[in-house]
């Protein structure tokens, strides 16, 4: 009997405990509503935190992203709803003051671009090219008046790349031309070959819209163009001075630096620029300066010429009259003579 007392009150709890389990709501179930808030809550602080950070916004309001920063910090301490939803209306806040100045740093820097494109004849010479790029640009300013700002900054940056292809290019195509008209093909012929090849790889790449590889390979034959245009430079400034030293030698002959002074010494000085470009393997440089003191010695040449013509003019005109002065001398004396006899 006194065993059944003994385990009397607990037989009694274990009657009780799980009708008291069974009458309580889990903990879990309770608090699923005020975590769901505060999960939708920190999600949204993130991607405000991250669309603000992808458009720049530390770098144009560092005072104000700071400021959000904290209050970022502080939700993370706090851990409820109220403290992430005020991060992110801050982020958001900070988001829509750089939005703006984002958009117009990207349309400058295209626009610079594209401006100095058609200043440099790109969109005559290539309209179909240029206008790939005209409507990628435009699409991008659509995707931003209509805020789709992830795909308007995607567009820009494309049109950018498209635009900076174009440049690297058509760069390139100039240099060609340049050794053509200049006739500079043979003096470097295999890089002016492999540079024409490449050229042709960048345009099939610019077909199949890989703007990056465009550039590339553009750049890498405007390379070889300008290794071909050295070389044709340095064979054409050689001539150009050996045609300078001919036409000084053949001022100095006739004394043009004494007889046509000031235009000899101009011609001497511009010749020993020229040498000194031509020394620092400035050849274009070279080349032009030789041309400009080959004609100055040209007409140092003339004037000096022209002067000794002229004085031999004078001095035979003297001459007759001295020559005519004196027969009238001599007649005159003949005269008197006869007369006196």
């Amino acid at each position: 009997m006194k065993k059944l007392l003994f385990f009397a009150p607990f037989a009694i709890a274990m009657l009780i405990f799980p009708c008291l389990v069974l009458a309580q709501t889990p903990p879990e179930e309770a608090d699923q509503p005020v975590m769901d808030e505060l999960n939708t809550a920190v999600t949204r602080a993130e991607e405000t935190r991250k669309k603000a950070g992808d458009f720049e916004s530390p770098s144009y309001f560092p005072g104000e992203w700071e400021a959000a920063e904290a209050q970022y910090t502080n939700a993370g301490s706090a851990q409820t709803p109220a403290a992430y939803n005020a991060a992110a209306d801050a982020f958001d806040a900070v988001f829509k003051l750089t939005i703006p100045l984002y958009a117009q740093a990207r349309e400058d820097e295209i626009m610079a671009l594209r401006n100095n494109l058609v200043a440099g004849g790109v969109r005559d010479s290539f309209p179909e090219i240029f206008a790939l790029a005209d409507t990628t640009a435009l699409s991008a300013l659509e995707q931003y008046e209509a805020q789709d700002y992830y795909t308007a900054r995607d567009s820009a940056a494309k049109a950018l790349l498209m635009y900076q292809a174009i440049t690297s290019a058509y760069s390139a195509w100039l240099a060609q031309q340049e050794i053509k008209g200049r006739k500079f093909e043979s003096y470097d012929s295999d890089n002016f070959s492999r540079a024409g090849e490449i050229l042709n790889e960048a345009t099939e790449a610019f077909k199949a819209g890989n703007f990056s590889l465009v550039r590339e390979k553009a750049d890498e034959a405007l390379l070889r163009y300008n290794l071909v245009l050295s070389a044709g430079w340095a064979a054409y400034a050689e001539l150009r001075f050996s045609l300078a030293e001919t036409e000084r030698k053949a001022a100095l002959d006739i004394k043009a630096n004494i007889a046509a002074r000031d235009l000899f010494a101009e011609a001497e000085a511009n010749y020993k620029t020229s040498v000194v470009s031509y020394d620092s393997q400035k050849y274009e440089e070279a080349a032009k300066q030789f041309i400009n003191s080959e004609a100055l010695f040209i007409a140092a040449s003339a004037s000096a010429s022209e002067k000794r013509l002229y004085a031999e003019v004078v001095i035979k005109e003297a001459r007759e009259r001295i020559e005519k002065s004196s027969e009238a001398a001599r007649q005159a004396e003949i005269t008197i003579q006869g007369r006196s006899k």
